[in-house]
């Protein structure tokens, strides 16, 4: 900054120079110009003298005596001229001196002129002839000088030109050199501060710690803060996911596209009793059962090939040699080539399935088989068959038997749940009338609708549909039955059938006292009752409507109630006509 403010005050220095040469050499032309004029004055002056002298005409004197009058005028431009030149030196009080004698002889000249006196005349001509020569002689050696003048005010111009052009070069030089120091400089630290952010982005991406913090207060900075602030999260995000995989109960792992271990949790220490390092690098086909081997093989080529979760199940032994039962729900990546598996002990919830099985077995064989048989004869006392009963044991014979029917009936609906929960549940589907499922429905519940002089209606079209017979019967008689309970003596209960579209549509309308609209969501949940079957206290647990969902879900239909409270309900079942 100094020396750019140096050579500026050197360039202004010489432009005011030049600007003065430039002025001088102005001054020095147009007092040239009028010295030019003077000395054409003098030389008409000395003509017109000559004439005058020679004719002795008066026009001739007249001329003669402009022409001084004018030589005297331009002379005294002249002296004003020449002071900016010669100031108070010798050369300018001698030009005066000789300027006042010209305008005295001029003067006495005229004089002479008027007076008419030859010998006055001819000494004034000749005085003014001789002082006109010792003008024209200044006169010359001024415009020598002034020559000599302009020359080295062309010389001192040139010069400072030259000054000019060489502080402009000399400063165009110096803004150069500075802005490559400059730049070198930036060049040097951009580039390391450059170096430094790669590395942190490096870094970033190679889950290392940052090395580097820029410092400064620039758009690097500001990138480097936010790269710092990315890694601090992704390192707490990673701290948390590390937490959660060593901390977790299931087997978290990865496999290759071969099966092979490439990372594990801690969790397969804790299941299987083998080290990590034990487990990296074996294939899963090393840890399972020998005979499912082939299978887990099989599947693993699957996974590789297919897209989304899988879902399988392995038994694992141990380092004790002890069965672990494991479900793998396994995805695989096609950008980094690996299985990622989560890995589930199920053993425990096998265990409970087992034991689930077992009671299923014992309730269907050892407790409904001597119901149903406890119930036959009931039924056989009850009809009179072996004998009439006294009106008492008639009454206690009603009430068992009623009881036994619903505890009958509770049973059924719980192993009918069980069957559906299992994978071995499958529906008997075959072309059947509607109107057959109608009718069928309804002579089987006709008699428990007679006890309360209930009257069933019936509507039904004349269709088919390809549907499980007895399950949907099973359905229909649920819905009549639950309407039957909740309906007053004497009412009317309508069962409507008609295909709609493509489906078959049933209907159960009562006129029952409604279910609430907060209620009607859970309605069909297991063991969920209305207030209204609470207070009433028609028996059952609530098992009855979530068996006729699972049943119409089974066979790709839905099932709603619509209903108000105080305007009865109506239950709508739709299952598909073809099946």
């Amino acid at each position: 900054m100094v020396v750019q403010i140096a050579l500026v005050y050197l360039l202004a220095s010489n432009i005011k120079q030049l600007e003065q040469c430039y002025n001088g050499e102005a001054r020095a032309a147009d007092y040239l110009g009028e010295n030019v004029k003077f000395l054409a004055q003098l030389i008409s002056c000395a003509g017109a003298q000559a004439m005058y002298q020679v004719s002795r005409e008066p026009k001739y004197e007249l001329s003669f005596r402009n022409k001084v009058q004018a030589a005297t005028i331009q002379s005294d431009i002249l002296r004003a001229k020449a002071k900016p030149f010669l100031g108070e030196r010798k050369e300018s009080k001698e030009l005066e001196d000789l300027f006042l004698s010209l305008k005295q002889a001029s003067e006495r000249g005229s004089q002479a002129a008027q007076s008419q006196d030859q010998i006055d005349q001819a000494v004034a001509f000749m005085e003014l002839r001789g002082i006109l020569n010792r003008v024209n002689g200044v006169t010359g050696e001024m415009m020598s000088r002034l020559t000599d003048a302009r020359r080295n005010i062309a010389l001192s111009k040139l010069e400072t030109q030259g000054r000019i052009y060489a502080i402009i070069y000399a400063t165009i030089a110096a803004n150069v050199i500075i802005l490559i120091l400059f730049i070198l400089r930036f060049d040097r630290t951009t580039s390391e501060r450059f170096a430094h952010l790669t590395e942190n982005v490096m870094s970033l991406g190679a889950n290392q710690p940052l090395k580097h913090r820029i410092e400064g207060q620039d758009d690097i900075v500001e990138l480097d803060s936010v790269i710092h602030r990315v890694s601090n999260v992704l390192r707490d995000s990673r701290l948390k996911e590390q937490a959660i995989v060593e901390q977790a109960v299931d087997v978290i792992c990865a496999l290759d596209e071969k099966g092979k271990f490439q990372q594990v949790n801690p969790a397969a220490q804790r299941l299987w009793k083998f080290e990590s390092d034990e487990i990296l690098g074996k294939n899963l086909t090393s840890l399972v059962a020998p005979d499912e081997k082939e299978r887990v093989q099989r599947t693993i080529s699957q996974v590789v090939s297919s897209e989304g979760i899988t879902t399988f199940e392995t038994n694992v032994v141990t380092r004790d040699n002890q069965y672990v039962e494991m479900q793998w729900n396994t995805f695989f990546s096609q950008e980094m080539k690996q299985i990622f598996c989560v890995a589930h002990d199920v053993t425990e919830r096998k265990k409970l399935e087992r034991m689930k099985a077992q009671l299923v077995e014992m309730i269907t064989h050892d407790l409904r088989s001597p119901m149903s048989a406890l119930q036959i004869t009931l039924n056989i006392l009850s009809s009179g068959s072996i004998g009439e009963m006294p009106e008492g044991a008639q009454q206690r014979l009603k009430r068992a038997e009623l009881s036994l029917s619903q505890m009958v009936d509770l049973l059924d609906d719980f192993l009918e749940l069980e069957k559906i929960d299992s994978s071995a549940y499958v529906l008997d589907k075959n072309e059947t009338s509607a109107r057959e499922v109608v009718d069928l429905s309804c002579s089987l519940i006709g008699e428990l609708a007679t006890k309360k002089n209930i009257v069933i209606e019936t509507d039904s079209n004349e269709f088919s549909c390809v549907v499980d017979k007895a399950r949907l019967v099973r359905v229909m008689t649920n819905l009549l039955s639950n309407a039957i309970k909740f309906s007053p003596e004497n009412s009317t209960i309508r069962l409507v059938a008609a295909k709609r579209d493509s489906s078959a549509v049933f209907e159960v309308i009562d006129e029952g006292p409604g279910i609430e609209k907060e209620e009607q969501a859970n309605l069909f949940q297991r063991f969920a009752q209305t207030q209204t079957g609470k207070k009433q206290s028609k028996g059952g647990v609530g098992l009855g409507l979530s068996v006729c969902k699972a049943i119409v879900q089974a066979h790709g239909g839905s099932i709603w109630v619509e209903s108000e409270p105080g305007k009865g309900s109506k239950f709508v079942v739709s299952v598909p006509c073809a099946g």
